[in-house]
């Protein structure tokens, strides 16, 4: 399948669900270069995206004694096609700011869908 496919079909998806997609905004920040004697600056980018929220499993099955998750992880699909996230970045929702803990694509290299862990 092109990835161009996969983007709309993603697209496709997202608009099906309707209000079930949550309009969200990633803050992706970056640090200036760093010159000796003064602090770097931080500059940050704010992307549109939409995301429908997902639960895990409070217990994990392949541990031994079957630790639970830690229940303030959240977790998400995001739709984001015009940067890439990645760990550290801030996730407003609503009035909520979390940060992302783990970032894993999952659209076979399209470039527009991740799984991502929050807290």
């Amino acid at each position: 399948m092109r990835n161009e496919t996969i983007r709309r079909m993603v697209r496709d998806l997202f608009d099906t669900v309707g209000e079930v997609a949550v309009s969200a905004t990633l803050r992706q920040k970056t640090q200036g270069d760093y010159e000796p004697g003064s602090s770097t600056e931080e500059t940050t980018s704010d992307i549109a995206i939409r995301l429908v929220r997902t639960e895990k499993s409070l217990s994990d099955g392949a541990n031994a004694v079957g630790t639970p998750i830690d229940p303030s992880l959240h977790h998400a699909l995001i739709e984001c096609e015009t940067v890439k996230p990645k760990v550290d970045d801030d996730l407003m929702i609503d009035a909520e700011t979390f940060t992302l803990l783990q970032v894993v694509a999952a659209d076979t290299g399209a470039g527009i869908l991740y799984e991502v862990s929050y807290q």
